[in-house]
């Protein structure tokens, strides 16, 4: 918990710090942070990191195109703080100019290597913005599942799990935007739609239940790679089609059908 008498000087160094420091390209938002006393594992809480970036935030959104710079520096020299803050900044700055943003936040999406910001640029930046209007930016969302990228994609399906969790009637449309990847998927994007089928299974078992039944007489490798390790349940249904599969001809698919039954001895014993 951080006193009111901390609170407020670290709003006014932090306007000191807009007002002359940003001007001259002084980016060293960190000598606003580090005069708190108090430390965590010899570590600044994130409760001050919090309240700073939240501060810069509503102090530079209006006119946010003005400092790439900075945030740029934020995320290349200020480690983890720095992407805590970056991650504030950018949740107001796509609100008030979301194209620009969001074309912006996607090269920092492409080219980070730090998975914790990524998740954090993800939930306070694009969450909002797809809770309010999921349908309007979900297929930009979905295109850069298409970059192949690890880490980026772990945060991808966090933030459609927390979606899918906040509401249910989102389940059917992301999963038939999702689905149309799935005929020449990559590994990672099997990967990813297993999961969220995994995450479906959680909120809705009827609608999880219902894509095997929608998939019951498909012989392709890659669409059974993907329900085979979505499987979190013993099913009649699912058992027949892994049956199926398990006596094909094509190697893939009977391997994949073999690890399915496996899959379902184990579940069924869990029934």
């Amino acid at each position: 918990m951080i006193s009111l008498d901390w609170q407020k000087r670290l709003k006014m160094d932090t306007q000191d710090f807009v007002e002359r420091k940003l001007p001259e390209s002084n980016y060293d938002i960190d000598i606003v942070y580090n005069a708190y006393p108090q430390r965590i594992d010899g570590n600044i809480p994130n409760a001050v990191i919090t309240l700073v970036g939240k501060t810069l935030a509503a102090k530079l959104y209006k006119e946010a195109d003005k400092y790439f710079d900075f945030y740029d520096y934020l995320l290349k020299k200020k480690g983890e703080h720095g992407g805590m803050i970056f991650a504030y900044i950018m949740a107001r700055a796509i609100k008030k100019q979301p194209v620009l943003f969001l074309n912006y936040i996607e090269d920092f999406f492409f080219n980070t290597r730090d998975q914790k910001t990524c998740n954090l640029v993800m939930d306070k930046a694009i969450y909002p913005l797809l809770k309010k209007n999921t349908l309007e930016h979900i297929d930009l969302i979905l295109n850069w599942i298409k970059k192949d990228n690890k880490l980026l994609e772990e945060s991808i399906i966090k933030l459609l799990s927390k979606l899918i969790g906040q509401d249910k009637k989102l389940i059917e449309p992301i999963f038939k935007k999702l689905e149309t990847s799935w005929l020449y998927a990559t590994p990672n994007i099997v990967k990813l739609n297993s999961r969220f089928l995994k995450a479906i299974y959680k909120k809705d078992k009827k609608f999880y239940l219902s894509v095997y039944q929608n998939y019951q007489l498909t012989r392709n490798p890659i669409f059974a790679e993907i329900l085979c390790e979505a499987i979190c349940c013993y099913n009649d249904n699912i058992q027949k089609i892994c049956d199926t599969w398990a006596h094909s001809g094509n190697i893939k698919v009977k391997k994949i059908g073999l690890h399915g039954q496996k899959l379902l001895k184990t579940r069924k014993g869990k029934k």
